[in-house]
């Protein structure tokens, strides 16, 4: 690689250290420590009090059971729909992923119209149960799509070899399953900690998890060395699981690009109309119920016009939306420069970096960025929208550096060699021949940092300052006191608004392929 090419490398490893690993570290020392000394008072008294044990231990138990159910049935949708010959599959594991480019808040509020008009007794609905299945509804896809993943690269000579000595049923258990294992503990693992971080979920619910615990203790009573406390607990509970597996973790791939060199076995279905019609009945369920339900529960009730909440909502949206584009360009230029140094560098610390920054979770994060840039020297970060877009790329700059790094492996060093040889500038070479070939990356990472952007809702509302409108925050702030009827109208309008974005982001993906390799006549 040329110097230009290390220069950027080394300038976004400089940024990504002093505003995101720095605010961390000063997290964890200066709680730590005090006045020169190792400082433990906080933490034992942590385990003396059965409300902090009993979040802790609700925490812990919808995490494990949401990551269970979700590897289990995405498990199993992942070989329905990547590996057979079942009508529409494309199309099915499409509307399958949606729920995992939802804002959560939106499917929960979904969710419990659905069961309040069922006459399901609030017990049950706002209850340990409900937090576990809305999880579970919307990690499935995020399992689906990993495994999917790895189910793409097994080829197709391995299991015809296997097939010409025993069953299929076998050859999964034995050569297929032992293939995925990975990718299966991968996913279980990326499950737990978004689910042990997500704070919309049971806020609403009225479920007292450890991060509602710690949020309750940083912004109602101000007990910021209680929360802080809380927070470093919380992370350790997440970083001691990801480490026997860290190198699953850094190295399983999110997405598949291109074509593969090698064949894939399908698998002929026996009856294929059965199977179709439990995907589809899934999707009905997961996906069209609930989202069927928001809009005749706020039809029949008495709220404000869909006009009216679109005028009330608009400052927020448009904020939101203009610093989740900033933040998903920012994080995909730096997910690009952190997989150059990844790929081509072979800096596999990167990999583990980013990974134990990305399993801290999103209240930690918050909690580490307003005790380190709220101090009149950072104002102009603290007291900025600077301070969201550096939120965004703590949070998901190991989603785009993994996506770019797998596009960037499928690179030939060679074309870019041939390209050098041939005498052309190394800015010709990447606008010629790397970008080109790494486009689709670049893009669905842009695509899916943006969907994570404009849904993220624990880290904004810790840091977001004064005088910024975020559409989660408002939404979330709003549903207290608001009926019903109005909160899924509210809801509505932020559907409606990802859904089009989806859509708009789907079509500049179709055109960037299909003009991409046009040849001119």
């Amino acid at each position: 690689m040329n110097n230009q090419s290390k220069y950027i490398s080394g300038f976004a490893a400089i940024v990504f250290g002093a505003a995101v690993l720095l605010p961390l570290v000063s997290l964890v020392f200066g709680s730590l420590f005090v006045e020169g000394g190792l400082m433990i008072t906080n933490f034992t008294e942590i385990f003396q009090q059965r409300t902090v044990l009993l979040s802790i231990l609700n925490s812990v138990i919808i995490s494990i059971l949401a990551s269970f159910v979700s590897v289990a049935i995405g498990c199993c949708f992942a070989l329905l729909f990547t590996k057979t010959d079942l009508p529409f599959r494309k199309v099915l594991f499409f509307l399958l992923l949606l729920p995992l480019l939802l804002p959560p808040y939106i499917v929960t509020v979904a969710w419990t119209d659905v069961w309040l008009f069922l006459g399901i007794s609030k017990n049950l609905v706002y209850g340990l149960p409900a937090v576990v299945f809305i999880l579970s509804t919307i990690y499935v896809p995020l399992a689906a799509f990993i495994i999917s993943g790895s189910l793409k690269n097994i080829s197709a000579s391995i299991e015809e070899a296997g097939l010409m000595m025993t069953d299929y049923k076998t050859l999964f258990f034995k050569i297929i399953l032992p293939l995925l294992r990975p990718a299966l503990f991968s996913s279980f693992i990326l499950v737990f900690i978004l689910s042990v971080s997500e704070f919309a979920v049971p806020a609403y619910l009225s479920v007292n998890v450890f991060t509602t615990e710690i949020f309750t203790q940083f912004t109602a009573f101000y007990d910021y060395s209680s929360a802080i406390s809380y927070a470093l607990i919380l992370t350790a509970i997440c970083l001691l699981l990801i480490l026997p597996e860290n190198h699953y973790l850094s190295k399983a791939p999110f997405v598949s690009f291109g074509k593969k060199s090698f064949r894939q076995l399908t698998v002929s279905l026996k009856n294929k109309n059965f199977w179709l019609i439990i995907g589809f009945a899934y999707i009905v369920f997961v996906v069209f119920l609930p989202i069927t339900m928001l809009v005749s529960q706020w039809l029949i009730g008495d709220s404000i016009s869909f006009v009216d909440i679109v005028e009330l909502l608009f400052p927020a949206l448009k904020d939101s939306l203009l610093l989740s584009v900033v933040g998903s360009l920012l994080v995909t230029l730096l997910g690009f420069a952190f997989a150059l140094m990844s790929v081509k560098y072979k800096t596999k610390a990167i990999d583990s970096i980013l990974l134990f920054v990305f399993a801290i979770p999103a209240i930690v994060t918050g909690i580490a960025l307003v005790k380190f840039y709220n101090s009149p020297m950072l104002n102009f970060v603290y007291g900025t929208s600077l301070i969201i877009l550096i939120a965004f790329v703590a949070r998901f700059l190991f989603v785009s550096q993994k996506i770019i790094a797998g596009g960037l492996m499928q690179v030939p060093d060679s074309f870019r060699e041939a390209a050098i040889i041939m005498g052309a500038p190394p800015f010709y070479t990447f606008r010629k021949i790397t970008f080109p070939l790494l486009a689709d990356a670049l893009f669905t990472s842009f695509f899916i940092i943006l969907i994570f952007c404009v849904a993220e809702l624990t880290t904004v509302i810790m840091v977001y300052p004064p005088g910024t409108s975020f559409l989660p925050v408002r939404i979330f702030t709003l549903m207290a006191n608001a009926p019903q009827s109005t909160v899924s109208g509210m809801c509505l309008v932020a559907l409606l608004s990802t859904l089009s974005l989806i859509t708009i982001m789907m079509g500049g993906r179709k055109l960037l392929i299909n003009q991409q390799w046009k040849r001119t006549q």
